[in-house]
């Protein structure tokens, strides 16, 4: 058995892409069931329950908050994950380099490769992919599902330039051995890739065992604005106002409130600790991804 989820309000091609979804699994011979979500969470809740029932595969269509609410639900569990990008950012896709069309990602339920991967948790949230505290949780929380819904990523922008018009927290990170230290942004990456297909964290490893802590260490919007460039330009990790650390844990504070966001979707405020975990999810992904190393172009 093979249930597919899926956000109704997901974007006005959400319902395309769920009828191509139907067509390409009727072809075949397993039999599957569609469901949709009725709120917030409520994915957590039908892959939990499709687990729970000895569901051979979850079908997650929609975007990385989606993707997130699946694995909340799937962590721990036998019951494998297959992603059908369709949202915002679609940072999964392009980290594994994901086939373009529906029926190309369903057809690696028989020809893609298996990997288990260990999640990574905020609080008691766990999360894929990345997380990040300050600056860029702030314009995630502030642009809000509607945004991201009409506007797609010219949403971040949008909001981001208006953020930076506003005092900007300052962050404290405590790192494993009493290391304590300032911030003004923290990215905390199990994966490379970051929102707009940039590579935020190069040694990143969805198959890893550790954290990769991005954090710009110097205060003020120009250091902002200097640090979305160098992230642009993939010359970020070089600066000398950024700290780039490998860790299994760390746990970030705030002098005045600020937020955390997990894989796309605002969490709540600070401080939080984000942590690797010994649980596991079991993703669905092509054949020729290799953990760290980058998945190059998506085939059709």
């Amino acid at each position: 058995m093979i249930r597919v989820i899926y956000n109704p309000v997901a974007g006005p091609k959400i319902i395309r892409n769920i009828t191509r979804v139907r067509q390409a699994l009727a072809a075949g011979e397993t039999p599957f069931e569609i469901r949709e979500t009725a709120g917030p969470r409520d994915a957590t809740l039908l892959a939990r329950e499709a687990a729970h029932a000895g569901v051979q595969a979850v079908v997650a269509v929609g975007g990385d908050g989606t993707v997130n609410e699946v694995v909340n639900g799937l962590a721990g569990t036998e019951t494998r994950l297959l992603v059908v990008p369709h949202g915002t950012g679609n940072v999964f896709a392009t980290e594994v380099g994901l086939p373009k069309s529906v029926e190309g990602c369903l057809s690696l339920l028989s020809e893609g490769r298996t990997m288990t991967v260990r999640l990574a948790r905020a609080g008691e949230r766990y999360f894929l992919l990345l997380a990040s505290a300050g600056f860029d949780a702030e314009v995630v929380e502030r642009m809000g599902t509607r945004g991201k819904r009409y506007l797609g990523i010219a949403a971040y922008f949008l909001a981001g330039a208006g953020h930076l018009l506003r005092e900007q927290p300052g962050l404290w990170m405590e790192l494993p051995g009493r290391e304590r230290l300032p911030a003004q942004a923290v990215f905390v990456c199990r994966g490379r890739t970051y929102g707009g297909g940039v590579i935020m964290a190069p040694r990143g490893n969805l198959e890893g065992n550790t954290l990769q802590v991005i954090a710009l260490r110097r205060p003020g919007r120009m250091s902002i604005l200097r640090f979305a460039i160098n992230v642009l330009r993939k010359k970020h990790t070089r600066s000398p106002d950024v700290l780039v650390r490998e860790t299994p844990s760390i746990l970030v504070r705030s002098r005045i409130p600020s937020a955390v966001q997990v894989d796309g979707d605002y969490l709540g405020p600070l401080p939080v600790r984000f942590e690797m975990t010994d649980v596991a999810v079991r993703i669905v992904v092509p054949p020729t991804f290799a953990g760290g190393n980058a998945g190059g172009a998506s085939p059709p």
